[in-house]
């Protein structure tokens, strides 16, 4: 069973909860191309890293080591997308609704708004969590059966101690997307525990509220070891 390992410094207030949803292939037909979609993703991750490894990476040695470490993940996920799409030649039927991409995007997003940003450590500290997040879900597929591993079915257990207390709603949000409140997902049933919840590997921010307590958010890593289950656990306070 997982704990929580990393608290985050600012709470986050619970907000709608609109955005999330399962990565699908082969159950919504649309006109989407999901090949050319992880293409532009993968490009722009390639071009937001190749111009940060020469600014800041150009005089940060610990910057320039995350951002080649994210052009390695991500070249090694390219390929392993690829072979995938190779072997499931299906066109038109593809869910556009497909949370790893999101996530990546935002990843790659973050990655683009460095060039504007000022503040050294502040660059630092988004360098390691999206290179943390892309290692998770390389280190996620490495060791999949499938060869993706992109789907984890996650079940969270709200404790005080090591004792299990219930009736809490969970939320959780890739970390990168914690200022995006349209991001925000509740897992299914009050805790404890929640009912299972697909996510895609990498980096979350979760927090629990019951009646009027909204706790801080925490920071969990998902995945990384090829698990298709997994359970968390998220402390809370005595009653």
């Amino acid at each position: 069973m997982l704990g929580v390992f990393v608290g985050m410094s600012s709470p986050h207030a619970a907000g709608q909860i609109t955005g999330g949803g399962v990565p699908s292939y082969g159950n919504n037909r649309s006109s989407h191309n999901p090949q050319s979609d992880y293409w532009a993703m993968w490009r722009g991750l390639k071009q937001n890293t190749d111009n940060l490894l020469k600014t800041i990476g150009a005089t940060n040695a610990e910057a320039a080591l995350l951002l080649r470490q994210i052009q390695t993940n991500s070249l090694f996920l390219e390929k392993k997308w690829n072979a995938w799409f190779r072997d499931h030649d299906r066109p038109g039927d593809y869910s556009p609704v497909d949370y790893y991409l999101v996530i990546l995007r935002s990843d790659s997003q973050q990655l683009g708004k460095l060039r504007k940003e000022k503040n050294a450590a502040r660059a630092l500290e988004i360098l390691r969590d999206v290179a943390l997040d892309v290692q998770l879900k390389a280190d996620n597929c490495r060791h999949s059966a499938d060869g993706l591993g992109k789907d984890i079915k996650v079940k969270v257990h709200t404790k005080m101690d090591e004792k299990e207390v219930g009736g809490y709603e969970v939320f959780c949000v890739p970390r990168g997307m914690l200022d995006v409140k349209s991001a925000y997902d509740r897992f299914p049933r009050l805790s404890s525990p929640t009912d299972e919840k697909i996510l895609a590997p990498g980096r979350y921010a979760m927090w629990v509220r019951k009646k009027q307590f909204t706790s801080e958010p925490v920071t969990l890593g998902i995945g990384g070891h090829g698990e298709t289950k997994l359970d968390v656990d998220i402390p809370v306070p005595s009653e």
